[in-house]
């Protein structure tokens, strides 16, 4: 086929027969049959926003598009302690998009729901006058899914993941360092949904949220929806960075990690951290709830203050869905820490 062709030109139908069957396993009916479920299901959707690869490094490639779509559902699913089991999704092209764009597009997808442990089961093709996305991911859980609900005074606030690696990353970029693509969640991020369904499975962890808006807005809904006070430890997240910034527990803040956050028993957390390191993953204690007023305070070397408003609310005029990613950076770099 000619590097140059489009979709217009091949239509719906070649499509569907001639490209879709290599990256999905359920093409060519009009349902996707994923298997017998047993446990409580949870069902997920979310569009894809521009990715940080493009936004910040200035990557076109429709490859991370096509992976962003994935992990962002997998990552609820990741919140909710359930096992990963299919992807859904649903796209929109414009005609004039090339057949090899559209291959990486799908690639992408196809890549990211394998480390994220979907199954990439079909979804929906549609024309549009520009490109859009929209995922659906389902999965399973033997015990009742994780909410935002259920901490307790004492309990550790855990981050499962890697924390502060995306705006490190970011950083690295500005100054013009190189980045490893297939490691770093600027380009190719990957969820804690297998991490997580461990730690449910092992009745491990009491209330969980994914940090897809940013770890500051995720610590103050936890705070809010429980009805605790947060203190959080910010030398807890100081230790990596510092060559990039001499408050390194800023790139902690923002979105962008994948990772989330989660409320463990403080007789539990020993066993949380050693078997997510046996797992090859990362947990970290940054604080604790208290009984008090639904507040985030940070807190530095005995010098403590309410953690400011940095969001990514959708219809929210200070969000940086609004203001664009430099901006957000902008307000990341200048949020007040102790």
């Amino acid at each position: 086929m000619n590097g140059d062709a489009t979709l217009g030109e091949l239509g719906e139908r070649r499509i569907l027969r001639e490209i879709i069957p290599a990256y999905t396993s359920g093409a060519g009916d009009d349902c996707a049959a994923i298997g017998t479920l047993k446990g409580h299901i949870v069902v997920t959707t979310d569009p894809v926003p521009t990715p940080a690869a493009r936004a910040i490094a200035g990557d076109e490639d429709l490859y991370w598009v096509g992976w962003l779509l994935a992990t962002i559902n997998a990552s609820d699913i990741a919140a909710a302690g359930a096992a990963p089991v299919g992807f859904l999704a649903a796209l929109e092209m414009p005609e004039s998009l090339r057949v090899a764009d559209f291959h990486r597009l799908l690639a992408g997808i196809r890549d990211s729901c394998k480390v994220n442990g979907l199954s990439y089961v079909g979804g929906n093709l549609r024309e549009a006058d520009v490109l859009a996305g929209t995922g659906t991911a389902i999965g399973v859980s033997a015990r009742p899914p994780l909410t935002r609900a259920g901490a307790a005074s004492g309990d550790h606030l855990v981050v499962v993941g890697e924390g502060g690696r995306f705006w490190a990353d970011a950083e690295r970029i500005r100054r013009g360092f190189p980045v490893d693509r297939i490691s770093s969640p600027l380009y190719a991020p990957v969820s804690q949904a297998r991490l997580m369904h461990e730690l449910h499975q092992r009745a491990l962890v009491k209330c969980a949220m994914d940090s897809s808006d940013g770890l500051a807005p995720t610590l103050q809904e936890l705070s809010r929806v429980n009805a605790l006070g947060l203190r959080i430890e910010l030398s807890s997240m100081a230790g990596k960075h510092r060559d990039l910034d001499p408050r390194p527990e800023r790139f902690w803040l923002g979105w962008g990690d994948w990772t989330i956050a989660a409320a463990i028993s403080p007789h539990k957390f020993d066993e949380v951290v050693n078997l997510v390191e046996r797992l090859g993953g990362q947990a970290t204690s940054i604080g604790r709830f208290f009984d008090g007023p639904a507040t985030v305070v940070l807190a530095s070397s005995n010098v403590t203050l309410p953690l400011g408003r940095l969001e990514s609310e959708r219809f929210a005029k200070d969000s940086w869905f609004a203001k664009g990613v430099q901006e957000y950076r902008r307000m990341l770099h200048e949020l007040p820490l102790p």
